[in-house]
């Protein structure tokens, strides 16, 4: 089996420990499932998109990036750098979104027929009337 993992659990590693423990907590029980963890390319540039942020608003110390950046790469999840981009856009409209960047991810997963993992409660939310393989990662 496959799960697509979005960015947003991979930066909440990196930055919020009390929500990190949820995230590490389904970590261990997809390794325990035997589970691949999977993400469109751009989870790379989101997430240093995210550390960056987290520079310039004073959360993270410029000194702590390298160690943040670790804790990320230390998760083994395979990048796909290929997609339709006509089905991430017609994702986008069916999300009733301007961005394709959620898209991407609901595309891949449905590609590896896999389920997109998310700590962004909207989107599921938003995904899940539409028939749409999201699950939220509940944290405290």
């Amino acid at each position: 089996m496959s799960i697509v993992l979005d960015a947003n659990a991979l930066v909440v590693l990196a930055l919020d420990q009390q929500r990190a423990s949820a995230v590490e907590r389904m970590l261990r029980i997809w390794k325990d499932q035997g589970e691949d963890l999977h993400a469109p390319g751009l989870l790379q540039y989101e997430t240093a998109s995210a550390l960056a942020q987290a520079v310039a608003h004073g959360q993270l110390p410029a000194a702590e990036v390298p160690e943040a950046c670790q804790r990320i790469a230390a998760i083994p999840i395979t990048l796909h750098h290929h997609q339709d981009a006509a089905a991430v856009i017609a994702m986008a409209q069916r999300l009733e979104r301007k961005s394709a960047y959620d898209a991407a991810y609901i595309v891949l997963a449905q590609q590896l027929n896999a389920e997109l993992w998310t700590l962004d409660g909207k989107l599921a939310r938003n995904a899940r009337p539409r028939g749409l393989p999201v699950q939220l990662i509940e944290t405290p």
